[in-house]
C-alpha cells in the first residue's frame, strides 16, 4: 500500500501519521491492501479552482476525489486508486461549527473521498444512504 500525503496549504497542522493510519485502515477494510492513494490538503481557493475546472461548479467544497479507475480507457484493475483533495479551511470551519476536533472532520472527508474513489456515489438519496452508512461503519473502526 502506497499513500502519498501532500500539504499544500500550511495553515492547519496536519498529523500525517494519523492521516496515513486512517487511510490504511479504510483501504484494508475495503479490500484494497495494494492500492496507491494520493491525499492533498489544500485551502478553499485551491479546491474551488479544482471544482470549477473539473466539475464545472464555481464554488468551494470540502473534498474532491479523482479516480484513476473510472472513466474511458482506464483499467479498473489498476493499483492506483486516485487522489483525494481536502480543504482544511472547510474542515476547520465545520469542526468548529460541530464542536468536534478537526482531526475527526479530516477523517470524515478522507473516508468520504476514498469511498468515492471506490465507486460510491451520494448524488441520489438511496446511494447517499448507503454511502453514509459505510462512512459511519469505517469511521467507527478508526
Amino acid at each position: 500500500m502506497v499513500i502519498d500525503i501532500r500539504d499544500l496549504q500550511g495553515k492547519v497542522k496536519i498529523d500525517e501519521a494519523k492521516v496515513r493510519s486512517c487511510a490504511q485502515r479504510v483501504l484494508r477494510d475495503m479490500g484494497e491492501e495494494s492500492a496507491e492513494l494520493s491525499i492533498l490538503f489544500v485551502n478553499d481557493a485551491y479546491i474551488k479552482r479544482l471544482n470549477s475546472k473539473y466539475r464545472d461548479t464555481d464554488s468551494k467544497t470540502d473534498v474532491l476525489a479523482f479516480s484513476m479507475r473510472q472513466g474511458k480507457g482506464i483499467s479498473r484493475h489498476s493499483e492506483i486508486l486516485g487522489d483525494v483533495v481536502i480543504s482544511t479551511q472547510t474542515a476547520k470551519r465545520e469542526a468548529a461549527r460541530r464542536k468536534e476536533p478537526i482531526q475527526k472532520e479530516l477523517d470524515l472527508y478522507l473516508v468520504h473521498g476514498i469511498l468515492h474513489l471506490l465507486g460510491y456515489d451520494d448524488e441520489k438519496p438511496g446511494n447517499r444512504k448507503k454511502m453514509r452508512a459505510k462512512e459511519r461503519e469505517l469511521l467507527g473502526a478508526i
